[in-house]
């Protein structure tokens, strides 16, 4: 017959197991990894521009009236999801490309103004282009200067060749890379990747590199001169969740995690 300390070690056991198992990417992205040895890491240049980083938790998706109204007032940073209107000449703000929003950036910044935010915000670029780039590049740079952002804006795109106007006039830029899952793919295919990105960080420097929270130790590893941004689930009461949360915190070379609450 167990006696009750057993049967709580049990439950405890059993319930680390299901941890695991339920956070299993988080699990993972904690085991050593050597990827491949056919790349060494990368000394590449970037585009050296200065960001105001006060703490590494960021807001993630902050694409409304109603969060961007609730979000704490000494928030170090939020990411909010962007589509220039070369029409109306304007960035608007949502996050899927199928669900177009009437909702504008300078409308969220009258409210940042207002409630004397002092964050600095992660501008997920979803639609630039060379198209765009020039024009946007003008917008947004009377955007700095209006709201008093200097300093505290990030120009994200998977496109690093229409980062550099941006670039070259002052911002800090992301080079978001391609998906992809570095435990999941043959060698051949990571070999691949790792070469698309260092081709185009050579021809078209950026400031920083983001990726999926899983994306992390590859980018780190391979790209060790470039400041990585991520973003991942808030960990709860999960403990694998909670030992990665440690590991990006203590991370130096990680300088921004996104997280899905403003609590």
């Amino acid at each position: 017959m167990l006696n009750k300390y057993t049967f709580l070690v049990l439950i405890l056991l059993g319930w680390i197991s299901v941890d695991v198992l339920v956070h299993k990417g988080n699990t993972r992205v904690l085991l050593p990894e050597n990827f491949i040895a056919k790349r060494l890491p990368l000394l590449l240049e970037r585009c050296e521009q200065p960001l105001i980083i006060s703490n590494k938790k960021w807001i993630k998706a902050v694409d409304t009236i109603s969060i961007i109204e609730k979000i704490p007032a000494n928030a170090a940073g939020i990411e909010i999801d962007v589509y220039f209107d070369t029409a109306k000449n304007q960035l608007q703000v949502y996050h899927d490309s199928t669900r177009y929003a009437e909702l504008t950036l300078e409308t969220l910044l009258k409210i940042y103004k207002s409630r004397n935010l002092t964050a600095s915000i992660w501008l997920d670029f979803k639609n630039l282009s060379e198209k765009n780039e020039l024009q946007s590049l003008v917008y947004i740079t009377n955007l700095r200067q209006q709201y008093q952002l200097n300093n505290k804006l990030i120009i994200e795109s998977s496109l690093p060749k229409c980062l550099q106007s941006f670039c070259n006039n002052g911002f800090f830029t992301s080079y978001y890379t391609p998906f992809f899952n570095p435990y999941q793919i043959p060698e051949t295919v990571l070999i691949g990747y790792i070469d698309t990105i260092s081709s185009n960080l050579k021809r078209y420097p950026t400031s920083a590199l983001s990726g999926y929270y899983f994306q992390y130790p590859f980018l780190k590893k391979y790209f060790p001169d470039f400041p990585i941004l991520t973003w991942a689930d808030n960990p709860g009461l999960s403990l694998p969740g909670n030992i990665f949360d440690r590991v990006m915190q203590n991370d130096k070379q990680l300088k921004v995690v996104l997280y899905n609450s403003y609590n």
